[in-house]
């Protein structure tokens, strides 16, 4: 199965490094220059990868242009942009996808596939199928085309964990998912719909905690640990979504428990928020923290915390001129 990968920075790099060993890969880069630029790579990347740090070379990529004159049908395709970039990133390969297509998005947050099915396939019908991924690793990008591997291999409720929506043809997803699982690096489990948007909600109460708040402070994840004003931020998040998120059926002792550890296991990472903010990249704040304001304020709920970090990561992004 050949796949393409819109996307490549940390998480996109990470991927099409794992399955390239066995499978054909085509990497959808922005332009000509973008594509030049990774044949000067000799089209490969590198990747850091667990404690040892050891750099390993993986080469034999393809790739082309979003806007190529190259018009062949997608089957598999990683969307692994920031969320914001989303939408217009799949709508430059729309006339490439069919029902016969499958995509995997691998965000952070919740919201886009809703945005995508209602921006560029109101009918269902129509659409492809879509796999979401919760994805576990920590992973920074260093320079172009390169990566660092924090942790995510052996973490023992998945590093990836994937689910299929339910308008999304079985068979597609099928063969996307065991292509994928086959990886164990990749520490793949899958679950059933609901199960994942659970799983889904969890992580999004670990991203609106830790990034940012490491983001505001300019610190990598580990920084938060034994910080007391760094705490009490992230337990605020933690109350918040414990009343926004009654699905998850926990205490916000327990989110909090689970943001603590998360903090310590992948403490010598930097948070995607602050990678985007040092890049003077905008981030992926909106389907973050912004995802439990939306519901905060359509259910009548008070979220003064989640309020705060979404408006200081927007003045930050203002001030450094991010796009």
């Amino acid at each position: 199965m050949r796949f393409h990968i819109l996307g490549t920075g940390a998480i996109g790099c990470h991927v099409a490094s794992v399955l390239r060993p066995r499978h054909p890969i085509t990497l959808l880069l922005r332009s000509n220059a973008a594509v030049k630029a990774f044949k000067e790579e000799k089209n490969s990347t590198v990747i850091y990868n667990r404690s040892d740090k050891q750099p390993i070379k993986v080469s034999g990529f393809d790739a082309e242009p979003v806007g190529s004159s190259l018009q062949s049908p997608i089957e598999a395709l990683f969307v692994a942009t920031k969320s914001q970039h989303a939408v217009d990133a799949v709508r430059s390969v729309q006339p490439r996808l069919s029902r016969s297509s499958t995509l995997v998005l691998l965000q952070n947050g919740m919201g886009l596939a809703e945005e995508l099915l209602d921006k560029l396939w109101p009918s269902t019908e129509t659409a492809p199928s879509i796999i979401i991924g919760v994805n576990r690793h920590a992973i920074e990008r260093m320079e172009p085309f390169s990566v660092t591997h924090y942790s995510g291999w052996d973490d023992q409720e998945g590093g990836l964990m994937l689910g299929s929506m339910p308008h999304s043809v079985p068979e597609n997803t099928t063969k996307v998912l065991d292509a994928i699982a086959h990886f164990e690096e990749f520490n793949c489990k899958i679950f059933p719909w609901e199960e994942l948007r659970r799983r889904m909600m969890r992580k999004l109460v670990v991203n609106a905690s830790i990034n940012p708040v490491a983001a505001l402070l300019g610190v990598k994840n580990g920084a938060l640990h034994d910080n007391p004003g760094a705490e009490a931020l992230l337990r605020g998040v933690c109350q918040e979504a414990h009343a926004l998120l009654p699905e998850l059926n926990t205490t916000a002792d327990e989110l909090m428990d689970m943001v603590q550890k998360t903090v310590v296991i992948a403490g010598g990472n930097s948070c995607s928020t602050l990678q985007d903010l040092r890049a003077k990249r905008l981030t992926e704040v909106d389907y973050i923290n912004g995802y439990l304001l939306k519901l905060a304020r359509d259910r009548g709920i008070a979220a003064p915390v989640n309020e705060y970090l979404t408006n200081m990561i927007h003045a930050k992004e203002r001030v450094l001129g991010a796009k």
